[in-house]
Formats: structure tokens, C-alpha cells, sequence
């Protein structure tokens, strides 16, 4: 039997093989989206209309969610042909997506992240960053792109700061061995993006500093520090003040183990329910 692999890390969709697996139109994708990120858990009617509708549910109610339920499976019983296929279960309660054999794209970056984690763990730092740059070509773009409700939302940014987490750690690797040359670049095209990110603003303060750019170094801080006053009214933190006044003591090194890895299959989970 050909596998199924449902894509989220990018516009939602489904391959079977190499055929591109069309989830209907934005709604219905919508509604798979809550199956999907629940899979192998009942989903009450209640949470998915709240999940694509919000407070816009129209009068109908729960009576909209069987239709699109109907052509969902529909679409999965016809390309999947298998006993081991992703298939959609109806209960008294709710609904089921039974995953069975297929993957999904959250999976495949979850346990890229794991692996990174364990490498790190023995001590194996640049197998570790190698891993982490594997988790990253399993994004394909902007997660559930053009979706539209507030789980969709909701698990987007949650998608995106996880990404986000795993490119930092990434760029912190390469620091703590050196390689500041290389993270520099990276870096400063993150801080374009996420201009108010203090964890970016100290690791490239630090690549700068131990590359011999010190003055860029110092404008990075205080350009933070005027962005952090301006846009939200707060003062820096102990640990950006800890790296500047390390800059102007001539021993800012290589940035701290921060303890923070991105959150694998374990740590997500948690996160993953309605």
C-alpha cells in the first residue's frame, strides 16, 4: 500500500505517493486541520465549530460538521486503498482520525528535534546542529497557510514559534562551536524578522563580538535596547545587560546552554488538544 503523508507545515494538503491529495476548500481543510492535530483522539462537534467558526458559528450550528465529515472521508477512501489507511470514525460523541500508517510532516520535525536533543545530550554538538537543519526541511512555508479560525490561528503561531526555537538553538550550536562566521548571516536575517527577540539580539552581539566586529556589536545592543524602550516600554533584561557589560569587559564568549530545545513529540503533545 502507497503511504499516506498529510502536510501542515505549509498550505494543507496530502500526498499519496507522489500525488498531490486535495483536502477540499477552506473550511472542510479547516475542519481536517482539527482531526489532524487530534489524531487518534475523539473531537467533539462543539470544539470544531468553535475551532473554524469562533464566534461567527452560523445558526445551523453542529449541523454543519457532517457534510464536510462526509466528503473528508470520502476523499480518504478513495485514494487511500488499504486496510492500514487514514480513516475518519464516527462515535456518539465526536470524531476520530485514525492516522494508522500515514505521517505527517509535524511528526517528521518533532523527531528530527528528538534526535537533535539525544545528539546534544552526548556531547555531539555538530550532529546535533546537522539534526537541527534537518527538522528545518520539513517546513514548506507559512503552517496552514490560509486557514482561517481561531485553531487554525491558535496552531499556527504555536507551529511558528517552535520553528523559530529550532533555527535559535541551531545558531546557538554553531556559536558554542565556533562557527560565529557562519551564524552571523542567519542571525541577522532573524533579527529582521523577529526585531524583538532578545535571545537573537545576544547571539549575534556575541558572533559579532568574538569575530572581531565589536562596534557592530554594540550597535546591535543599542539598537535593541531603543527598540525594546520604544515599542514596549521596558528596560533590558539581566541577560542582555550580562552580555554587554561582558562586551565592554572584553569576555563575552560563547552564549549560554539555554536549556531551551525545542519541544519534540513529548513536549508538544500537550499542546496538540482542542
Amino acid at each position: 500500500m502507497t503511504r499516506v503523508r498529510f502536510l501542515a507545515l505549509g498550505p494543507l494538503h496530502a500526498e499519496v505517493g507522489r500525488e498531490w491529495l486535495d483536502l477540499g476548500p477552506v473550511r472542510q481543510q479547516a475542519v481536517f486541520a482539527i482531526l489532524l492535530f487530534n489524531a487518534n483522539r475523539v473531537v467533539t462537534p462543539a470544539s470544531i465549530l468553535q475551532g473554524v467558526w469562533g464566534g461567527q458559528a452560523p445558526a445551523t450550528g453542529t449541523k454543519l460538521i457532517p457534510p464536510y465529515i462526509y466528503r473528508l472521508r470520502r476523499t480518504l477512501q478513495a485514494a487511500c486503498v488499504g486496510r492500514d489507511g487514514p480513516a475518519i470514525d464516527s462515535s456518539r460523541i465526536g470524531y476520530r482520525l485514525r492516522l494508522g500508517s500515514a505521517r505527517t510532516d509535524v511528526a517528521d520535525f518533532d523527531e528530527a528535534v528528538e534526535r537533535a536533543a539525544a545528539a546534544e545530550t552526548a556531547g555531539d554538538l555538530a550532529g546535533a546542529a546537522a539534526l537541527l537543519a534537518e527538522a528545518e526541511q520539513s517546513w514548506a512555508g507559512e503552517p496552514l497557510a490560509g486557514l482561517t479560525g481561531p485553531y487554525a490561528e491558535s496552531r499556527r503561531q504555536h507551529l511558528l514559534e517552535r520553528r523559530i526555537v529550532c533555527l535559535e538553538h541551531r545558531l546557538e550550536l554553531h556559536l558554542r562551536l565556533g562557527d560565529c562566521h557562519r551564524a552571523i548571516p542567519a542571525l541577522i536575517a532573524l533579527q529582521t524578522e523577529y526585531p524583538l527577540r532578545e535571545r537573537l539580539a545576544i547571539m549575534l552581539m556575541t558572533a559579532l563580538y568574538q569575530t572581531g566586529r565589536q562596534s557592530e556589536a554594540m550597535d546591535v545592543f543599542g539598537a535593541f535596547r531603543s527598540r525594546l524602550a520604544t515599542e514596549l516600554g521596558v528596560e533590558p533584561t539581566p541577560a542582555l545587560l550580562a552580555a554587554y557589560t561582558s562586551m565592554l569587559r572584553g569576555d563575552l564568549g560563547p552564549p549560554w546552554v539555554s536549556g531551551r530545545f525545542p519541544e519534540g513529540p513529548a513536549r508538544a503533545r500537550a499542546a496538540t488538544t482542542t
